[in-house]
């Protein structure tokens, strides 16, 4: 999951296929007739002493957390296995291991076409990034698409001033007595590092440091931590170079020029090194071969990881619960109504980079095929060690979502899963519909959406363990871009929960059989589960195939392993559960009366009738 600031929103109004069009006349009758003859024999057979039995379960094509670990163990040990390369970063060799094996289950599968998209990636490389004043040399850290020095670069050191005194540098006016040419030190808070760089700039900066502020004690951060893994937003050339330092070595040098005498201002030395280049890197896409090609769902997940450690969770977990899904849709002895894409995208976690390009050049190349796209899943990180369960809050019940434009529709993709938790008795709570993972290009260009997020750098609430279990007060992922997210700290329960769901999602949308979700919004779950587990489960149920690099965690700490960056999606959604299909009855039937047993075969007869004519269908 990456950090970067959002792109520019780009909104393209498209005509959308309807997201759950009703089913041919000729399918809806034999399903009509048979479920009436199923139904009414089950109701007949039932006895009077007892209730009609439990509705069936929300159908999952039976996609189950063992079968989405299987794909995950090897991912983690494809990532291992180039831990001193980049572990799977977009442009190291373990990416492309990790595609070539997605790339043989799919082809595996024999229900999928594959090819890959290739895309041009501007990335940057990184030197030296630090302050020297009077002799002593404060390390920064880069943003990733600032600019930088050309050579080391000399000048006063200046502070913006706000209103009510503060240095936060978020009105242009903050910078009126900053002299031009100064190298500026700017705090942290309140507005984006984006639009501190553009004051600083606008006032003629020599080079700007945004230090950080205090930071709440449960996130572990010191003073002396650096601020790391920013995005500053999309590249401006016509910026001043800006980096980052750390709180103490920003209130150090504030002090010094707040106590510098009028007239002999503090001076420092900034050295930025930065080279801006163009890298080539793809996505993975795969199209059912069954389905209607003029109605696409289309299903992602970023496969791309970072360099500090083998982001089994982030965002492994997801690709391997693709790598599953084709698997089941595969197997299904019904076809898929509509054509399914699954898609495993590149370069995420440097700015959604792989389902940006996909979306633009279809955009801008074949609006016909664009137009096809009636909805997007995403899965983002599904086996957080101290997980909850999030669904995409598309109808704002608890986030306002500001700044994010939701198509029509998201909300019934929102009910999808809603409707499924609340079906098997499955807590679940609101993740904030930011836009910000693989599903915003699609939203932006009018595409309804949604998905699931086990949770990340957010910190988890005593209510939130009452639900799902875990920790209080410390995060949902201390592993988030660590070396530490490993196979061993992937939490069993959570993957068993989110399988499933994802299953069912894929069901809801591609087959036309599938129930519509319920007219009225629900609610995030308000009872917790009867047993919530009181510590993530650390052992998977699949042996890997290598050691992870290391010790599981067994209880989480409020001491992140390293300076989380702000969350694209603040969690709040399900906890274990130790049955997920609840179905039939428990009662005994009575002796079955042949009026029941006649419309029973009725029904059979005429549910297989219509399974085998469509087979017939797709085949021809």
């Amino acid at each position: 999951m990456m950090r970067a600031s959002l792109p520019a929103e780009r909104c393209i109004p498209v005509p959308r296929n309807t997201l759950l069009p009703p089913p041919r006349r000729l399918r809806r009758a034999s399903a009509i007739a048979a479920t009436t003859a199923l139904v009414g024999g089950a109701l007949i057979i039932a006895p009077a002493a007892f209730a009609a039995p439990d509705a069936e379960a929300p159908n999952d094509l039976g996609l189950t957390g063992d079968d989405v670990m299987t794909h995950l163990t090897q991912f983690s040990t494809i990532s291992e296995s180039f831990a001193d390369q980049g572990y799977r970063t977009w442009n190291g060799p373990g990416y492309e291991a990790a595609a070539q094996y997605a790339e043989q289950v799919l082809e595996a599968t024999g229900a999928f076409t594959v090819s890959r998209q290739s895309f041009d990636v501007p990335y940057s490389e990184f030197g030296e990034a630090s302050l020297t004043v009077d002799g002593t040399t404060y390390a920064g850290s880069h943003f990733d698409n600032s600019e930088g020095t050309d050579a080391p670069y000399t000048g006063a050191l200046a502070l913006p001033l706000g209103a009510d005194g503060n240095r936060l540098g978020c009105e242009t006016a903050d910078f009126a007595d900053v002299p031009a040419g100064a190298i500026v030190l700017v705090q942290r808070g309140v507005c984006t590092f984006e639009l501190k760089i553009d004051n600083a700039s606008a006032a003629g900066a020599g080079a700007v440091f945004i230090y950080n502020n205090e930071r709440p004690a449960e996130e572990g951060v010191a003073p002396e931590d650096q601020l790391t893994n920013v995005g500053s937003g999309p590249r401006n050339e016509e910026d001043s170079p800006a980096a980052t330092l750390p709180q103490a070595s920003g209130d150090t040098l504030a002090a010094l020029v707040t106590a510098a005498p009028e007239g002999a201002p503090v001076e420092g030395t900034a050295v930025i090194e930065k080279q801006f280049l163009v890298g080539q890197t793809f996505n993975i896409i795969a199209d059912s071969t069954a389905g209607d090609p003029d109605d696409t769902v289309v299903i992602g997940a970023h496969l791309d990881g970072v360099a500090e450690g083998p982001g089994v969770n982030d965002n492994a977990s997801g690709s391997a619960a693709i790598l599953a899904l084709a698997e089941k849709i595969a197997a299904s002895e019904v076809p898929n109504d509509k054509r399914i894409r699954l898609a495993l995208w590149g370069a995420e976690e440097i700015g959604l980079l792989g389902s940006t390009a996909y979306v633009d050049d279809l955009v801008a190349n074949d609006p016909d095929e664009w137009a096809r796209i009636s909805s997007y899943l995403n899965y983002d990180m599904i086996g957080s060690e101290n997980f909850t369960v999030g669904v995409y809050d598309a109808d704002r019940s608890t986030f306002p979502a500001e700044g994010v434009k939701i198509p029509d529709g998201s909300e019934e993709i929102e009910k999808i899963y809603t409707d499924y938790f609340d079906a098997i008795d499955q807590p679940w709570i609101d993740t904030e519909y930011s836009g910000r993972s693989d599903y915003q290009a699609f939203i932006d260009n009018g595409v309804p959406a949604g998905g699931l997020f086990s949770g990340g750098d957010d910190i988890k609430t005593e209510e939130q363990v009452e639900m799902f279990g875990g920790t209080a007060g410390v995060f949902m992922d201390r592993n988030y871009h660590t070396v530490n997210d490993t196979l061993a700290n992937i939490n069993r329960d959570s993957v068993d929960i989110f399988a499933p769901a994802i299953g069912h999602a894929a069901a809801a949308l591609a087959w036309e059989t599938a129930v519509e979700p319920s007219p009225e919004p629900t609610e995030p779950s308000p009872e917790p589960t009867t047993e919530p587990t009181t510590e993530p489960t650390a052992q998977p149920t699949a042996e890997p195939t290598a050691q992870p690099t290391a010790e599981p965690t067994a209880q989480p700490t409020a001491q992140p392993t390293a300076q989380p960056t702000p969350s694209p999606s603040t969690t709040t959604g399900p906890g274990p559960r130790d049955n997920l299909a609840q179905t039939g009855s428990d009662a005994d039937g009575s002796p079955l009366p042949a009026i029941g047993a006649g419309m029973l075969v009725l029904g059979a007869l005429i549910a297989a009738g219509a399974v085998l004519a469509r087979r017939r269908s797709a085949q021809e």
